[in-house]
């Protein structure tokens, strides 16, 4: 059976009341339950700076990395520039093998975390990780704007305006594996 690691921030972490879950890695699991095993070694707080220090806890024997990284990077309040995104995406890339680069969830632009974005630097950095991604032939997922075009947005995230529901999290992983199945087919 293929093995997927998932390698991400706390989107990835199914991140809920202050406590990471294994909601997220569980309804991936469900979905791909005949194609692979799912593993999932993301940090919430994340950025690409962590990503590069963590890429030694990815195990060697995987088929397949999905990466999940870029929603603290944009944030302005973390400090990390356009350039230094690409550049650490670019080396997480280069280091992982066979991956799947899942572009920027949009915080809930009713919510007050938003400012901290705004869509201007959110197109910025997803343009750069679907660029990252084709330069080193990795399949990328354009969540942002599927994720702008929700209705009633209040019932895909929580009450902070960025990390999702039990709804959210279900789209989330629905724009996904159909990319994977099709990588592992």
């Amino acid at each position: 059976m293929k093995k997927i690691i998932l390698f991400g921030d706390s989107i990835f972490n199914g991140y809920r009341n202050g406590q990471n879950t294994n909601l997220v890695t569980n309804l991936f699991q469900q979905a791909l339950i005949n194609y692979a095993q799912v593993e999932n070694i993301s940090k919430s707080g994340a950025t690409t700076v962590e990503g590069v220090d963590y890429l030694e806890q990815i195990p060697p024997e995987h088929d397949l990395v999905v990466v999940e990284y870029g929603n603290n990077d944009a944030a302005t309040a973390w400090g990390i520039s356009p350039e230094s995104y690409e550049k650490n995406l670019a080396q997480i890339l280069s280091a992982v093998g066979k991956a799947i680069v899942v572009g920027l969830c949009n915080p809930n632009p009713e919510s007050d975390i938003f400012q901290y974005y705004g869509a201007e630097r959110l197109d910025l950095f997803n343009n750069i990780a679907q660029k990252v991604a084709k330069a080193h032939g990795a399949q990328f997922v354009d969540i942002l704007p599927a994720m702008r075009n929700l209705k009633d947005k209040s019932t895909y995230y929580q009450a902070d305006g960025q990390h999702l529901t039990d709804q959210g999290n279900e789209f989330l992983v629905n724009q996904i594996v159909p990319v994977i199945k099709k990588d592992l087919a």
